[in-house]
């Protein structure tokens, strides 16, 4: 298997470049148009692969993506779990729970997380030249290194928000549980931030990754014994808002176009 993970770190945001060498074909998982849509293409290619798939785990708040850009370019879908529907005002092609993506080798196993967002969704992966068993697992902003993705990022309108923060913290503890937790304690930890990042709360590790495991042992968000006592960690322990974070959900939703 092929994976690269792309740290930009003026927002301590990784992107992922996943692949099989057999096939010569691989996906993106939530690019940033800080970098641009050449950029991965390029990226791709240096590691002879074919993009076949623009995979974001939900539409972001603190960065615009380049997603549908490089979907335009490469010729390939733009994936976003079916929640999204009514949200943006895109087309795409909607993931479901459970659905998997596979790239030669290469299993791409989506699971609906919501919590962060309503169409949250982390992506399993397993290596099957190597075994059947899961590697590691993207979860974009939902389980961060030694913290959590904030729930409170909403745009401030009723229609698109769906839940209201203290929805969102209870769905995203019972997710990270549920269903992360719930994966072997060796399988990798690769989210969407790192430390540095307004997404998260100051628990935050500069370490980029990490391990089930070890989350489900000492990560201080998730060892609160409740959802009520989770959501009033979290917003105790949040860092201040992403800049200008209304304005980057509603280009990545759609509403309004990037500035150029």
């Amino acid at each position: 298997m092929i994976f690269k993970q792309i740290r930009h770190e003026p927002l301590a945001q990784a992107s992922y470049i996943l692949g099989c060498p057999r096939a010569r074909e691989g996906v993106v998982v939530d690019p940033i148009a800080d970098l641009g849509a050449d950029f991965y293409v390029l990226e791709a290619a240096d590691l002879g692969l074919d993009v076949i798939a623009v995979l974001e785990t939900h539409v972001h708040a603190d960065f615009v993506s380049c997603a549908r850009e490089l979907a335009d370019v490469t010729g390939a879908p733009h994936r976003l779990h079916e929640a999204a529907r009514g949200l943006v005002r895109y087309d795409f092609a909607p993931l479901t729970d459970g659905e998997s993506i596979r790239v030669g080798q290469v299993e791409i196993t989506a699971l609906h997380t919501p919590g962060h967002t309503p169409e949250h969704c982390a992506f399993l992966v397993i290596d099957h030249a190597r075994a059947d068993e899961p590697w590691c697992v993207l979860t974009g902003d939902s389980l961060f290194v030694g913290d959590v993705g904030r729930p409170d990022l909403l745009v401030g309108d009723q229609a698109l928000d769906v839940m209201d923060e203290g929805e969102r913290a209870a769905t995203q503890f019972a997710s990270i549980h549920d269903r992360l937790f719930t994966l072997p304690d060796h399988v990798e930890v690769f989210p969407n931030h790192y430390g540095g990042s307004t997404c998260g709360g100051v628990n935050m590790s500069g370490k980029p990754a990490s391990t089930i495991g070890f989350e489900r042992r000492f990560n201080l968000a998730l060892r609160q014994p409740d959802a009520e006592a989770f959501a009033r960690f979290v917003r105790e322990t949040a860092k201040p808002f992403p800049d200008d974070y209304r304005r980057i959900k509603s280009i990545n939703l759609g509403l309004t176009q990037a500035v150029r």
